[in-house]
């Protein structure tokens, strides 16, 4: 049985490694979080979980410094709904609140940012990328990112708002 996903919902486009930044005040009190990004009929959420990806998969989900759209292997929505409920710093961004999808340039990397009103209707914005190196202690924490062309992703998430 779903706690976070209705019966219904499913999920069309999925990416692992992706590291999810909240922006202005927020993210000065919150560290980049590394996990999956899904897109489902209904929200985008991201969830905080490492997955290990192989090069080859690495180059299904990340080639041509494309974020391509498709589905993470062995990952359904039971999965999803599981790491959601695991973590209580999971975002759950329902396309209905959506204000705007885009790729943005900073620091010569492309990151995906989700402009978006919260429940208090305040606007809230999250950008996300994937890595190229990550620090482990004290805490995992990016680098530097890779400068990826997030373009399906703006489409697709624009095609279903």
């Amino acid at each position: 049985m779903r706690v976070n996903l209705e019966d219904e919902e499913y999920i069309i486009a999925s990416l692992p490694k992706i590291w999810g930044i909240a922006l202005g005040l927020a993210g000065f009190f919150h560290k980049s979080k590394e996990g999956v990004l899904a897109l489902t009929d209904k929200n985008v959420i991201f969830a905080p979980h490492y997955l290990y990806i192989t090069p080859k998969e690495r180059e299904k989900y990340f080639g041509d410094d494309k974020a391509r759209v498709g589905k993470l292997a062995h990952y359904s929505e039971a999965d999803l709904d599981e790491d959601i409920s695991k973590s209580s710093k999971s975002w759950m961004i329902p396309l209905s609140s959506i204000v705007n999808v885009e790729s943005v340039t900073s620091r010569k990397v492309n990151f995906l940012r989700i402009t978006f009103k919260d429940q208090k209707n305040k606007i809230k914005k999250y950008e996300f990328a994937i890595t190229r190196a990550v620090i482990n202690y004290p805490q995992r924490q990016p680098l530097m990112y890779y400068s990826l062309d997030w373009d399906e992703w703006v489409n697709l998430i624009k095609s279903h708002l």
